[in-house]
Order: C-alpha cells, then structure tokens, then sequence
C-alpha cells in the first residue's frame, strides 16, 4: 500500500509562509539539503494548491518536478498543462486513495495551507515530516489550521542539524477495532 506524506518546512512559532505566501525566511544552504533529495526520490506523485503550484514558476528557473505525476487542486481550473493535471476539490479524495490503495503510490502533499488542511481534515496524511526552522516570523500563514479532526500520532524519527534545523518524523497511529 502506498502512502500520503506532508514533508514541509515551518518556522519556528508554526508559519509556513509570510502572511504574503512569500518564503524569503526559508533557509537555503547549498551545504545541506535536510534529506530532500533522498526523499524525493520516493515519491511518485505530487500534489500542489493552485497558489503554491503558481508560485513555483516566479521562484524556480524550471519545473522541479517534472519527472513526477503532478495534479493542482483548484477551483478555478480545470484540465492540464505542460507540467500538471488540474482538479476540482471534490476529485482530490477519489483519487488519492486509488493512488495510494490500488497502484501503492507515494504521494506528497507539498502545499498549499488549504490544501493541507483538506488532506489534514479528510484524514488522508500518513506520514508528517516536519522541519521546523530555528526562526521566528511572527505572524503568517499556519501549517495547521484549525479543525476538528483529531488523530494521535506516533514520533518515529527526530533529527537536529548543526544548523539549528530539527526534523521530526510522524506516522499516523495504528487504530485498534
């Protein structure tokens, strides 16, 4: 079976992005990628918000995923483009778990808020990988919204880089019937 992974960056007091969308305050050192690479190449299938999947293009001088089946969760456009296929919310839930259950895909939910929070709400996320930022932004958007989905997790790795950057690891906990 395949699995639904949140692998996210988050400043220090819980924001993924300036209030603006903007990520100026996100670390990008050459010396360390924090396992992205290693990650990445477990993924199959990507999932993006329309404003994240936009805002790629004014950041990256080309498509960082273009080896990957793309789809960009929108309400406002519909069928595909030369990097990805676009979805109404409502064709999301389907889909994931036919991804994940029939073809044992490894999907990454990269972003945006919304977008997690539907897959959060929906119960979708089996895996959080979290690196929190030793820094503090002050106001922003949140990486948890709130909601009333509750669900316990269970810590399976922690990490702390020289840097000051602590990754953690959460895999949803098994529910006893």
């Amino acid at each position: 079976m395949g699995k639904v992974i949140l692998f996210i960056a988050q400043s220090t007091d819980g924001y993924i992005a300036r209030e603006d969308g903007s990520i100026d305050w996100l670390r990008d050192d050459p010396e360390e990628d924090y396992g992205y690479e290693e990650f990445f190449h477990t993924i199959d299938t990507v999932f993006l918000g329309r404003k994240t999947y936009d805002h790629i293009f004014e950041l990256a001088e080309e498509f960082p995923y273009k080896m990957k089946d793309v789809y960009v969760v929108s309400n406002s456009r519909e069928g595909h483009d030369e990097y990805a296929t676009y979805l109404q919310p409502e064709q999301t839930l389907p889909l994931v778990n036919m991804l994940k259950n029939e073809q044992n895909k490894t999907i990454w939910v990269v972003g945006g808020a919304n977008l997690i929070h539907y897959f959060i709400s929906a119960g979708l996320i089996d895996e959080y990988q979290i690196f929190i930022q030793p820094t503090l932004i002050g106001k922003g958007i949140p990486l948890f919204q709130k909601n009333d989905h509750e669900e316990e997790l269970q810590l399976t790795e922690t990490n702390a880089y020289p840097d000051g950057m602590l990754a953690i690891t959460y895999q949803r906990k098994e529910q006893s019937h």
